[in-house]
């Protein structure tokens, strides 16, 4: 060793840490549960608080034909108020009677009767008769009891979603592989 010299030693430590890939196999925790079982409800929830509010079984619907043109066309999504006692002549009551599938939107142009037992007659805007062909057998008016609701507002065309769910019913698988595969990704 010479004089005047020092010898110094370093030591290198270097650590390494393994990782490990992300497993698609986690248990999903209380939160993620929570968050999707809201996301499956809220649609639910929303629509029986307007139930709630509007006093109506149905709030809101879509026009399937064009017998109330030029007050709405098909397509056009219509809102419900049922906390009315009585239906007024130029009203739109949404009547739907129990052994018919699908309601009727029809102005009232005649109204018999006040307090608890109101018959109405109805009649398409764009119709040339009333509606008594279309009440039940034996039947020439619709009672208060079979309106709905009556048409308190409406936006134009926005139903053909719903229209078109309808009558093409691929469009429907469509939606659901699409909400699928979203799903996929987001994971």
């Amino acid at each position: 060793m010479r004089s005047g010299s020092t010898a110094a030693t370093t030591t290198t430590t270097t650590t390494t840490t393994t990782t490990k890939p992300p497993s698609h196999n986690q248990t999903p925790t209380p939160k993620s549960i929570l968050t999707l079982l809201l996301l499956l409800t809220a649609p639910y929830m929303l629509w029986k608080l307007l139930c709630l509010i509007t006093g109506s079984s149905i709030p809101m619907m879509v026009v399937i034909s064009e017998s109330m043109a030029p007050a709405f066309h098909r397509g056009d999504i219509i809102f419900l108020w049922n906390r009315s006692k009585l239906v007024n002549v130029g009203d739109i009551p949404v009547v739907w009677f129990k052994s018919q599938p699908l309601p009727m939107v029809h102005r009232a142009v005649q109204v018999f009767g006040e307090g608890v037992v109101q018959h109405i007659l109805t009649k398409g805007d764009n119709n040339y008769i009333d509606d008594v062909g279309l009440y039940p057998p034996g039947r020439s008016w619709v009672r208060r009891d079979e309106v709905v609701g009556v048409v308190k507002g409406y936006l134009p065309s926005l139903g053909w979603l719903t229209i078109a769910a309808n009558e093409m019913p691929w469009l429907r698988g469509m939606g659901v592989v699409f909400a699928c595969l979203i799903g996929m990704v987001s994971n």
